[in-house]
């Protein structure tokens, strides 16, 4: 992790992990830990960006232990 991260603006994580997951579909589901080392962001911010976007429909969640989500586009495989 570097010492100096620029602050996000507000959605930029959600953008990310988006993207990140997009990029990392094949290895769906992924969890808040695995994005947050992708992005080198807190596993604890990942984690509750993860939920907010569940919420919104945008991802689900894939598995209870460990909680593992996936894009919504990877349920009609």
């Amino acid at each position: 992790m570097t010492a100096k991260r620029k602050r996000l603006r507000p959605g930029e994580l959600d953008d990310l992990v988006l993207a990140y997951m997009r990029k990392h579909e094949d290895d769906d589901p992924l969890t808040a830990s695995a994005i947050g080392k992708g992005i080198d962001r807190s596993a604890g911010a990942v984690a509750n960006c993860l939920v907010r976007l569940t919420k919104d429909k945008k991802l689900r969640q894939a598995k209870r232990k460990p909680r593992a989500y996936a894009l919504k586009a990877a349920k009609a495989k």
